[in-house]
């Protein structure tokens, strides 16, 4: 595979694992409505030109289907994720997002009638497991108290959304190609922010320092606009099942930097949740055992030696 298609899937999944960690440091001197007002207003302007035209082509049949994929990946996903991280660690809730293909597989089964089978559910069982020893006995009598479990419950609750928002968008994706269908739900979810426009005089934007800006503007370019951008160029390029085994770096990026930027403590509880889940995502997927261990190999050759190791 080239080196420029999984450089562009590497700097797409980068940006997806420290979104968590910015957005946790922006959530402190922000409070989630305007945070995710500029986000998404910001985003969506960049990503304009691909959801114009279709617009254009946009049919009647399709314009619920599309309000309805807006809301659910940029409102159900994008606002309990954001206000659970007030409450929960960078790194765990980057660990919990990774069981977004778990959801994708039961909610097809309820409402598509997809079979997993056995070894799906197994390993959704697995990363379950996983997310019971994230969120266990520590978030209720640790420090983190029932604010911990909250921010936990939140997160999950989003990561559910962004999986019916994969289902309900993948027609859309089909039909018009998957860039312009994410631009165009991007455009419509942030729609229901704009209300909350008023509350941007009042939310302290003047007193926000440039690091807060800074995490601000890599969320809206990065990891919303660049993100998906670098990620469609790379999937196009190299293929969706082969550069997607990149995602499996996204947690792994999201702890790591929450404990370089947020100085987060990575417990043994962190690791062995997080071991699960991963494990148990890649038993429902459907990756082969020899598989994942290339697959972790590769992980561990990426993290050592960057984009060399895809020479």
């Amino acid at each position: 595979m080239k080196r420029g298609t999984l450089a562009a899937g590497l700097m797409a999944v980068i940006m997806w694992g420290l979104a968590p960690v910015a957005t946790r440091a922006a959530v402190g001197h922000l409070s989630p409505l305007p945070l995710l007002t500029l986000r998404m207003t910001a985003a969506t302007l960049v990503l304009l030109p691909w959801a114009v035209p279709l617009f254009r082509r946009l049919r009647v049949r399709s314009a619920g289907r599309l309000a309805a994929a807006g809301l659910l990946g940029l409102v159900g996903y994008n606002l309990p994720v954001t206000a659970g991280l007030r409450w929960l660690p960078a790194a765990t809730a980057g660990l919990l997002l990774a069981t977004e293909p778990v959801w994708v597989m039961v909610l097809g089964r309820l409402f598509l009638g997809e079979r997993g089978g056995r070894r799906a559910w197994l390993g959704s069982g697995v990363a379950l497991t996983g997310v019971a020893v994230l969120a266990g006995p520590g978030a209720v009598t640790g420090a983190g108290g029932y604010r911990a479990l909250a921010g936990t419950g939140l997160v999950l609750a989003g990561t559910l959304a962004f999986a019916a928002y994969t289902i309900v968008l993948r027609p859309l994706s089909q039909e018009f190609g998957a860039v312009p269908a994410t631009a165009a739900s991007t455009a419509v979810g942030t729609l229901p922010y704009l209300a909350f426009a008023g509350m941007l005089p009042g939310a302290g934007l003047g007193h926000l320092g440039a690091a807060v800006w800074g995490e601000l503007a890599f969320l809206a370019l990065g990891s919303t606009a660049a993100g998906m951008l670098l990620w469609n160029v790379a999937v196009l390029s190299g293929g969706a099942a082969r550069v997607s085994l990149l995602l499996y770096l996204e947690p792994v990026v999201s702890v790591l930097g929450a404990a370089v930027f947020l100085g987060e403590r990575v417990t043994a509880v962190t690791i062995g949740g997080g071991v699960l889940i991963l494990g148990g995502v890649a038993v429902a997927s459907g990756v082969p055992a020899g598989g994942i261990t290339r697959t972790f190999g590769k992980i561990k050759n990426i993290i050592q030696n960057g984009l060399a190791a895809f020479r």
